[in-house]
């Protein structure tokens, strides 16, 4: 058992530690703040501890596909003899909410949850995106039949970002990857952040906002060798973008626009399209305003 991270565990959770239900629906708005929660929990529940740890009876699921879990990755789950808790009480499944799971997966998922094992607990992650309804947004994603077999929890997230483009608001908000700590990354955080403000306003002509966008790709990419984890710090680079526009105070059409283009194109390369061909797409839907 190894413990790397004191925690406080969300009061939400706390009062769920004495009687856990088998599956849970965990809502917030912020990726890393559901996974720590998620973990945070999963370790009082097996421990009685305020420490995330890294144990075996603690698993993160993974899959090749950056955005999503596929069926092949769930029954790899609930196949295997490591569905056994080997030292806790129960064998804890978390699903990050960096990949959502596919119709097929949910489907798989749903006849373990119909049949709940008292030695497994489920925690299914979400989180809301952009500017929309977040709790709505994370609940439209997930199969409605899955959804009625989960405790359904609406986490908050106790970091107030001002999307003013500062060095720790930044950070918190990108450093989704509990295996790549932004922090130590000063300089290429500082250039992503310049790059970020060049992109802050709509009224840049085309070729000034392709050359940006791709200086931004590719200081992103300098960030880490694994071009998934790359891919969803860009994704989430554009997301405090748009959050950025949409809190100005000189907000107006133009900038909602702006904002609803860059939404799709974080739309646009999470579905496997080459960034490159996104930023072609929106610097010509950008003419039209």
């Amino acid at each position: 058992m190894n413990g790397w991270m004191l925690f406080e565990l969300n009061s939400k959770l706390l009062n769920e530690s004495s009687k856990p239900f088998h599956s849970y629906l965990l809502i917030s708005g912020s990726s890393r703040y559901l996974i720590d929660q998620a973990k945070a929990f999963s370790s009082n529940l097996l421990f009685n501890s305020n420490d995330i740890l890294q144990h075996p009876d603690i698993r993160v699921l993974s899959s090749e596909n950056i955005n999503t879990l596929g069926v092949d990755d769930i029954r790899r789950v609930i196949n295997d003899e490591s569905i056994y808790p080997i030292e806790g009480k129960y064998k804890i499944f978390i699903f990050p909410p960096t990949k959502s799971l596919t119709e097929e997966a949910s489907n798989a998922l749903l006849k373990t949850l119909e049949e709940p094992s008292k030695s497994n607990i489920f925690i299914i992650t979400s989180n809301g995106r952009h500017w929309s309804h977040s709790k709505d947004d994370s609940i439209k994603n997930i199969l409605p039949t899955l959804k009625s077999r989960c405790r359904t929890l609406y986490i908050d997230d106790e970091y107030t970002y001002t999307y003013n483009f500062e060095f720790d608001d930044i950070v918190n908000f990108l450093d989704t990857e509990e295996n790549l700590s932004l922090k130590n990354l000063h300089d290429e955080i500082k250039l992503i952040t310049s790059t970020l403000q060049n992109l802050n306003s709509p009224n840049q002509d085309s070729n000034e906002k392709i050359f940006n966008f791709i200086k931004l790709e590719n200081a992103i990419n300098k960030l880490d060798s694994d071009s998934n984890r790359n891919l969803n710090i860009f994704e989430r680079s554009i997301e405090y973008l748009v959050n950025s526009i949409l809190s100005s105070k000189n907000f107006t059409k133009v900038e909602f626009r702006y904002a609803e283009i860059l939404s799709n194109l974080i739309e646009d390369i999470s579905l496997g399209i080459r960034p490159k061909i996104a930023f072609n797409k929106l610097v010509l839907e950008s003419e039209t305003f």
